[in-house]
């Protein structure tokens, strides 16, 4: 199926979104379009990131590896840790929140706790948190490979919430080709992006 074959995802009006669904946002909207584009086109540049194996281990490795170590580390703060996890992971959680009723129920019924994602907005501090995650990666997890190795054994989907792991690689799937509706140049300059955050 090509990018002009997906459909796009669901929307909501907000008066369908309950009081309790709404996340306040306190960000720089037009840094953050910036930086979601460039995270956009690493995906896309990311072939390997395309191929099912590689996709279904880097949902095990979501599943099981960064979320609880990430709900450790904000155990009692409540704030997103300034880290970020390898690409094939931050995939998969951006596909994720990109629908934050679904993001909040995983998280309440996994975490007890809604696991927010941290607002890096420059290259040089993405490259140090990148860095301070792996860090704390293989003190935590000596024996996984920090970037996806895809040696994915088919032992380790008897680990995985099989619901969950269908559930996202339906997401990613729908989100694969996200860059193409955002791919015309005007889109990337500073004055289009304050026009349409005011």
């Amino acid at each position: 199926m090509s990018c002009s074959d997906h459909p796009s995802p669901s929307t909501r009006s907000l008066s369908e979104v309950s009081e309790d669904e709404l996340i306040r946002l306190t960000l720089d909207l037009a840094a953050a379009a910036r930086q979601n584009f460039g995270f956009l086109r690493d995906v896309a540049e990311s072939l390997w990131l395309h191929h099912t194996p590689v996709l279904v281990e880097a949902v095990r490795r979501y599943d099981e590896l960064w979320m609880p170590m990430i709900s450790n580390l904000t155990a009692g703060s409540g704030k997103p840790l300034m880290i970020l996890p390898p690409l094939d992971i931050e995939w998969v959680w951006f596909c994720y929140t990109l629908n934050p009723v679904a993001n909040r129920q995983y998280s309440d019924s996994r975490f007890s706790k809604l696991i927010g994602k941290p607002a890096i907005f420059n290259q040089e501090n993405k490259d140090y948190v990148l860095e301070r995650c792996k860090e704390i990666w293989v003190s935590k997890y000596p024996s996984e490979s920090f970037e996806n190795e895809d040696d994915f054994d088919d032992d380790d989907i008897h680990n995985v919430n099989v619901v969950e792991m269908v559930y996202l690689l339906g997401e990613i799937s729908k989100q694969r080709c996200l860059l193409t509706k955002f791919s015309k140049p005007y889109m990337l300059e500073l004055v289009y992006l304050i026009a349409a955050r005011n």
